[in-house]
């Protein structure tokens, strides 16, 4: 078997298997933690993680992206020393953005206490999230490393213990915190997160100054910082400012689902707990498949940007067939999957028949967002990745405006409405853009 395609389906199943492991530990963590606080802090806590996943888009600013992008171009015409000083770079550029974040989130946390979180935690709250956010930054282009040079076991290994140090400083601290409030609740499981990032980041960064030895040269060009950082700047920027638009629209999203809720005559505690049994509880299951997906897929982009550096249309047309095909089976499959089995995985998880119901519903939607994480690392890999972002943003766009328009409205039914129109509305755009660059490359149109 060829070298550089054995390195792929040992990546694939590396990341495959570690994912489905990440994931069920994930799960079931969340149902201790409902069991521990309630859908109604759960609601709360999806709140305040809507927010905490804006504070890491700000803190990762795309150079995650760049740097596996940059990385597999540089591999792919045998430039040992571009490897180094680039994964190098965009380290030291993660750390200052990561910083940045932390320090807007500082600046703005009564604002975000008050409007996005309506006083329902402390200031401690995004005290910690501030602290995690510089590592979060740096592990993420320390992972993107990884990916571009095809050793994903090894930023594997440093979320392997992440996890398990997450859930078990998490459930200590909720121990000690919880009888004090529900408040000091969400408190411990940020901290517990912040902590177990921290780790993580140490972790992976032993191991990449281990791995990047390898590319020691005996020659230098000594290019001026300059040349890596338009290069990174060129990727990232673009990547960095639709993902701010995309994750503040995916934020007010999260922020005006419990107030839309309110707005159908639904109370507060009610409302909360609505948002919590479906973004907390029912929607972790439906989305569990695209951890196999996205695992797999993100290998795509490093393999195709090879393939596009090297400007080999043919076989980005032959392999793209092949993964739609294979791809578009498995989804079919995976959503039929979950709706036989909605009434078991419910009970057994959560032992809630509601939440067996939520997942038979949305369990068609498994189709769409599995397929579109396939398609969009595809279109990253062939430096469509700004197209990608206006997409999602469209799209985020498009499903914030049916929220507030329809859940006042038809309430619950008005959100899940909402919900497949985003999804398939994403899908059609994304399908349209792969078959225009892909099989009609020399198309105007």
């Amino acid at each position: 078997m060829n070298k550089k395609v054995k390195a792929f389906f040992i990546n694939t199943l590396i990341l495959t298997a570690s994912s489905i492991i990440f994931r069920v530990l994930a799960i079931f963590f969340n149902s201790y933690i409902t069991q521990k606080i309630g859908k109604e802090m759960l609601g709360i806590f999806n709140l305040v993680m809507s927010v905490y996943l804006f504070g890491i888009t700000l803190g990762t600013f795309g150079i995650n992206f760049a740097v596996t992008r940059l990385v597999s171009e540089e591999l792919a015409v045998g430039n040992r020393e571009g490897v180094r000083k680039i994964a190098k770079r965009c380290i030291q550029i993660s750390f200052l953005c990561g910083l940045l974040a932390s320090s807007l989130f500082l600046l703005f946390s009564d604002l975000i206490i008050e409007k996005c979180l309506h006083h329902k935690v402390t200031k401690n709250v995004i005290y910690a999230i501030c602290l995690s956010l510089p590592f979060i930054s740096m592990s993420s282009a320390i992972s993107g490393y990884f990916i571009a040079v095809r050793r994903v076991y090894k930023s594997t290994i440093a979320q392997f213990f992440e996890q398990i140090i997450k859930i078990l400083i998490t459930a200590f601290f909720l121990e000690l915190f919880l009888p004090n409030g529900l408040e000091y609740a969400c408190f411990s499981l940020i901290l517990g997160d912040f902590i177990s990032e921290l780790f993580s980041f140490f972790c992976n960064y032993i191991l990449y100054r281990h791995d990047s030895r390898i590319y020691k040269t005996t020659y230098t060009t000594n290019y001026p910082c300059a040349y890596f950082n338009q290069k990174i700047f060129k990727i990232s920027v673009p990547v960095a400012i639709t993902s701010f638009i995309r994750s503040g629209l995916s934020t007010l999203k999260q922020i005006i689902i419990p107030l839309s809720f309110e707005k159908n005559k639904i109370a507060c505690a009610n409302a909360l707990s609505i948002y919590g049994e479906i973004n907390g509880m029912a929607m972790p299951i439906v989305v569990f498949p695209n951890v196999i997906f996205s695992s797999i897929s993100s290998l795509f982009i490093p393999e195709f940007a090879s393939y596009h550096t090297q400007n080999r249309q043919k076989t980005i047309q032959k392999i793209t067939s092949i993964i739609l095909i294979i791809s578009t089976s498995i989804c079919v499959l995976t959503s039929l999957f979950l709706f036989l089995l909605a009434d078991n995985l419910g009970q057994w998880i959560y032992k809630d028949s509601n939440i067996s119901n939520y997942i038979k519903i949305l369990s068609p939607l498994a189709i769409f967002i599995l397929l579109d994480c396939v398609i969009d690392n595809i279109l990253k890999g062939l430096d469509a990745q700004n197209t990608v972002m206006v997409i999602n943003i469209l799209d985020t766009f498009a499903d914030v405006l049916l929220i507030y328009t329809l859940v006042p409205a038809l309430g619950i039914q008005g959100y899940i409405i909402s919900i497949y129109f985003s999804e398939i509305f994403n899908l059609t755009l994304s399908m349209i853009k792969l078959i225009k660059i892909v099989y009609f490359p020399n198309s105007k149109t």
